[in-house]
Formats: C-alpha cells, sequence, structure tokens
C-alpha cells in the first residue's frame, strides 16, 4: 500500500517540478467585462473590456462621431457587465440642469418657478447632477414630467 502512495507522491513532484500549470487560465487574474455600444460612434458593437473600464476607455474604443452628445455620460464612470450605451445626436439649444438659471429651466415644459427653484436647490445641497435621470429625484420631477423634458436637457 505505501509503494501506491510513494509513486503517487512521485509522480506529482515531477509534474509540479515540470512547471506544467492545470487550468491556469481560470487562475488569472484579469477579470473582463462586455459592454455594447451604438449610436453616433464610428464603430458600433460588443466589446471587452477590462473590470473598471471607464465611459471614456468605450468612447476611444469606438470612436464617437463629431456629432456624438456625450453630455449625458460621466466621461470617468465605471462601466459594469452588460451594460449597454447609446450616445445619441447633438441636439441645439440644450438647457445644463447643472449650470442653467431660474428663468432657462423656466422654459423647459411643465417647469414653472417652483419645480425650477427646487432644480437650483437640489444643485446647491447635492452637487452636480451626475446623470440626467437623477432629475427626477428632485421634488416634483417624476416619470411623466421627466419624459416631457428629456430631450431639451443635457447635464
Amino acid at each position: 500500500m505505501y509503494w501506491r502512495l510513494i509513486i503517487i507522491a512521485v509522480l506529482l513532484g515531477a509534474v509540479a517540478g515540470l512547471g506544467i500549470n492545470i487550468g491556469s487560465d481560470d487562475l488569472s487574474d484579469e477579470k473582463y467585462i462586455t459592454v455594447e455600444i451604438k449610436g453616433e460612434v464610428q464603430h458600433p458593437g460588443t466589446y471587452e473590456l477590462k473590470l473598471g473600464s471607464t465611459i471614456e476607455d468605450l468612447f476611444d474604443m469606438a470612436m464617437l462621431k463629431e456629432e456624438a452628445d456625450t453630455s449625458q455620460y460621466s466621461l470617468n464612470g465605471i462601466l459594469y457587465n452588460s451594460q449597454v450605451i447609446v450616445v445619441s445626436r447633438i441636439r441645439n439649444n440644450l438647457i445644463s440642469i447643472n449650470t442653467a438659471s431660474l428663468e432657462e429651466l423656466e422654459q423647459l415644459p411643465g417647469i414653472g418657478p417652483g419645480i425650477a427653484q427646487r432644480i437650483i436647490d437640489y444643485r446647491s445641497t447635492y452637487g452636480s447632477f451626475n446623470y440626467l435621470e437623477e432629475l427626477k429625484n428632485v421634488n416634483g420631477i417624476g416619470d411623466g414630467k421627466y419624459r416631457k423634458i428629456k430631450e431639451f436637457i443635457c447635464l
């Protein structure tokens, strides 16, 4: 019985001594995510990026078109697996929810002086908006009102 254990130990030692890595691909430290990008980019499609890659990394790979509107994205935003990024076309005369005055905000459909002031108060309390839908955190802006104004705003 001992001789069998000795033979197995010798064989395992020989395999280890030869530097044979069984399943070394599974032990890789690098993790990857898959992200899709479409819209106003020269090379739409699915990209494999390292975990921790940013939206800017993806934009560099897909090559933005001149008319690409990236105002709704934070370039240092971290991508996640299976994310889909749709880059829209620049629209003229957009109102920045991060810098607009009370009067400018009131030009948006359905936004009166009260809601405009709450948008400004929100910015003062929490800082700049990081994404457009964050506007729905402002009291008085729900899904319906957001749908009416989203085509007229940018960050």
